[in-house]
């Protein structure tokens, strides 16, 4: 659309590690191994196989960019496979359809040629998940995803299958000195000014319209019909007929806005206007038009007044007092809310300042992609067709994911050092300011403490706030005041 629209465009992580995905493997006399990942398992024949000198390139490289991987060796005899290949094999005997043969009744050299090779993958793969898991479990550190294995052959050894087992571990994370970084405390007092601002927005809110013969001014309400061009020809989405606007809201642009001021009902206009550079459609971002302007109505506004009716329209009882009294309460809430959400998010770029840790880029990975399936779910609910976009690379999402993980896991540290968990206490307080704005927020507050999900979100919530308090304590603190009316406008 090319209305002349202002256009309005625009931590808590829990970890876990993956469990072990299964690999496969075939005899060496016929097939060749090649790397085996979650995302590339099994054994393909000696001329698709990586060479020797790709794989030594590309574990160069990971050595250099991540000092969080480790490696095993894990070693499968090849008896142990033949036994329970074995084992595997008299199981698909049992089922085993021949012509000829009654059912469980084929040869057993029949059977092998049938299922062998897939009685003897099967096999490796459960060697090497006992080996996999028995190794990981004498492992001090902890393991972050899932592990790489590569088969490695041993020459001249005749008796044993070798692989190596490529993995990440967490990392040691030491609690920085915050003694030397500076940080803001916020604060940002309610006044009876600002309650006062509060009810005069909402009285033109609730304002009335009557007609008037007098030129259209600020807080007018008009109706008119427009027509733009560009170039001489109408433009797409540039005409309205009975369109309905308030001067001075911000609905229309300035200029659009400028040009209607003065005019009365009956009269018309063409005026010229530039659309700013980034209105958001390409073929009018910073293009000169031309707009024909007819005003067909012009009415003032009527504000109610300020008495107890206004209140009980607003659903309060008790009057202009008990309204101001609630506006007031509901503003300290509203204020404090966003003077918070300031101080973490400043406190937590502090803390992924001065972290240096390396993270695993398991997790990272992971986390750049819920990151991007989160941003097409956010596309989705805006109305548009994310089944016709390409997917979002998850490139895209690298640099924030790796900051997410790492701040996880510096909470994660400081949580077990410091007493920062969020408590029960602080939970039920939270829920009672949810609840406060309800008519019976005692059911409210019940009925958030009996779902689960909804008290591990406050209780993160909670532990976000006490360990922002704790690094603000630690951190050289400086008292800074807030403009209410920025705060509020979203300027701050």
């Amino acid at each position: 659309m090319g209305l002349p629209l202002q256009a309005d465009l625009g931590f808590l992580l829990e970890f876990e590690t993956n469990p072990f995905s299964a690999i496969v493997g075939l005899p060496n006399d016929y097939f060749y191994p090649r790397r085996i990942s979650p995302e590339n398992p099994g054994f393909l024949h000696k001329e698709n196989a990586m060479s020797e000198q790709e794989t030594v390139k590309t574990e160069e490289v990971i050595t250099k960019v991540n000092p969080l991987e480790r490696t095993l060796e894990l070693v499968v005899s090849y008896a142990d496979a033949e036994e329970l290949t074995q084992k595997s094999l008299k199981k698909y005997g049992k089922n085993a359809k021949v012509a000829g043969f009654r059912k469980g009744h084929v040869p057993a050299s029949m059977v092998r040629q049938m299922y062998g090779a897939q009685a003897f993958d099967e096999a490796v793969n459960e060697l090497i998940g006992q080996a996999w898991i028995k190794a990981a479990d004498a492992m001090e550190e902890r393991l972050a995803g899932q592990p790489r294995i590569d088969a490695t052959p041993v020459e001249g050894d005749k008796e044993n299958m070798h692989f190596e087992a490529k993995f990440e571990v967490f990392p040691t994370v030491e609690i920085p000195d915050f003694s030397e970084v500076q940080l803001q405390k916020y604060s940002c007092p309610v006044t009876d000014v600002e309650v006062e601002k509060t009810i005069d927005v909402m009285r033109r809110q609730r304002a009335t319209y009557n007609v008037t013969e007098r030129a259209a001014q600020k807080d007018d309400q008009v109706k008119l019909n427009f027509k733009g061009k560009k170039e001489g020809v109408e433009f797409q989405g540039g005409t309205a007929e009975g369109y309905s606007f308030v001067l001075g809201q911000g609905r229309m642009l300035p200029e659009f806005e400028a040009a209607v001021t003065g005019m009365a009902a009956g009269e018309k206009k063409t005026f010229p206007m530039t659309f700013p550079e980034d209105y958001g459609i390409k073929d009018l971002n910073g293009q000169a038009v031309e707009f024909d302007v007819e005003v067909i109505e012009v009415a003032e506004p009527v504000y109610p007044e300020i008495d107890d009716d206004f209140a009980k329209s607003l659903g309060v009882e008790g009057g202009v007092e008990a309204m101001r009294a609630e506006i007031k309460t509901n503003l300290e809430r509203e204020v404090k809310a966003r003077l918070e959400t300031k101080t973490k998010s400043e406190v937590m770029e502090a803390v992924a300042g001065v972290c240096s840790f390396a993270v695993p880029t398991a997790m990272v990975s992971d986390e750049s992609k819920a990151l991007a399936q989160q941003m097409m779910r956010d596309l989705a609910g805006r109305g548009i067709d994310v089944k016709k976009m390409p997917a979002l690379p998850e490139e895209a999402f690298h640099e924030q994911a790796e900051r997410r993980v790492r701040l996880g896991l510096f909470v994660e540290a400081l949580i077990a050092k410091e007493p920062v968990s969020g408590t029960d206490e602080q939970v039920r307080e939270l829920a009672a300011n949810i609840a406060s704005s309800y008519e019976k927020p005692e059911e409210v507050v019940e009925y958030i403490m009996k779902d689960e999900t909804r008290v591990a979100n406050l209780r993160a919530q909670a532990t976000e706030t006490n360990v922002t308090n704790w690094v603000l304590g630690k951190a050289k603190s400086v008292e800074a005041t807030v403009d209410f009316d920025k705060l509020m406008s979203g300027q701050f």
